[in-house]
Parts: structure tokens; sequence; C-alpha cells
């Protein structure tokens, strides 16, 4: 199981060079990552690359151990998606590679970031992931109380299809007036189209760790293609 209270805990108490890094230099450096990583096809560059991400990790007193254990949960899925494909051992190690890399940078980005910070370089991105989260609540529940109200019957389509077509426009109608509702509410507490204060979103002194290891990891890759 993700603890997303230790995840936010770590992100807003830290103290260390990557948390002092700017939000936007840590975006670059994920974006650098998962271009090294959908560019290369040579799996010992990218394995160096990961060692050099965990070596930024430890140093910059994150719980690597951790962070790492969850970056290999991807690992599962791509050996699930491998066992589909024909090719040796070396392309299996390339397919979990391009999968735990990317993943290992996105983590980092997270621990050493609080999310206002991360939504506050698009407030359209905190609106959309809200509003979803809000969106699936809706839908469990609506799937919840067509079951109890015997609006679900095996073996007619009709009934089927007609009831569940009217629960979902009227989910439309109750998910836009809930996002209504929380715009108003994030109005009136002082919201105006950022969640960022301003000047928070520019480059640091400190910017320098995840922009030049993101600048490297990317390097390598292209020189050790």
């Amino acid at each position: 199981m993700i603890d997303v209270a230790r995840i936010d805990y770590w992100a807003a108490s830290g103290s260390g060079p990557l948390h002092r890094a700017s939000t936007l230099s840590k975006v670059i450096f994920l974006l650098l990552i998962v271009t090294a990583s959908v560019i290369t096809s040579n799996p010992y560059s990218l394995a160096a690359g990961y060692a050099v991400l965990l070596i930024l990790v430890a140093s910059s007193r994150l719980p690597w151990i951790r962070i790492v254990a969850l970056s290999l949960y991807s690992a599962v899925f791509a050996l699930l998606y491998g066992l589909s494909l024909r090719g040796g051992s070396q392309a299996y190690a390339l397919l979990i590679l391009k999968a735990i890399t990317p993943a290992l940078a996105m983590l980092t980005l997270i621990v050493s970031t609080p999310y206002p910070k991360i939504f506050g370089l698009s407030a359209g991105l905190f609106m959309t992931y809200r509003t979803l989260f809000i969106l699936l609540d809706m839908m469990d529940n609506f799937a919840v109380s067509i079951r109890l109200r015997g609006g679900f019957s095996p073996g007619s389509i009709y009934k089927n299809g007609s009831n569940i077509s009217k629960g979902v426009a009227m989910l439309l109608v109750k998910a836009v007036e809930r996002a209504s509702r929380l715009y108003a509410v994030m109005a009136v507490r002082g919201y105006r189209g950022s969640m960022a204060r301003a000047g928070s979103g520019g480059f640091r002194r400190d910017d320098w760790l995840p922009l030049g290891t993101g600048i490297f990891v990317l390097t390598l890759v292209l020189i050790w293609r």
C-alpha cells in the first residue's frame, strides 16, 4: 500500500537540496529523464542513468530505500507486458528499465515537492485532478445505488441501458454542479487562477542539482546508444 500521508510528510518537511530547488527545475528534470528513457535502446546506459538517480536521491536526504521500492512496482507491469513480446533477456531488461527509471524520477519529484507547488504550475491541472476524483466517487456511489434499487437486471439489455443512460445524465449534471461549487469555494478563499505565490515558479541557485542530473542522464543516453 502507498501511504499518501507519509509521502506528503516527506515532501513538506524535508530540507535537502532537492527540496530547496524550484518546482520548475524538477519538472524539467522529470521531462529530461522521460525523454532519455524513451529514446534509448541500450539497457546499459539506462541502468547507469538509474544508478545516477539513485545516488541523487540517497544524497538528498530522501528515504531512498522506500522510494526505490516504490519505483520497482512499475517493473511488475512491465514484466507482465514483456511476456507478450518476443525477445531475449536484454530486451526484457530494457523494458523494465524504461519503466522504473521514469518512475524513480517521478517519485523524486513527488517526495521533494509539496503537491500545491506542483499543481501551482498549472491551475487547470489541479482543477482536472480534483474533478476527476469527484467523478470517480460519484460513479462508485451510482453503481452501488443502482444495484440496491434493482436498476440492474443481468438478462435485460434494454432496461439496463435505459437506467444507466439516465444515471450517467444525472451524474453529468451533478459533476458540473460540484465542480462549480468547488470553484466558488476556492474563489472565496482567494483563488485567482493560480495556486502558487508570485515569483515562486522561477529558477533558484539550487536548481543546478536536478537540472544537471537530468542533462547528464540524457547526454549519457545519447552518447551510449
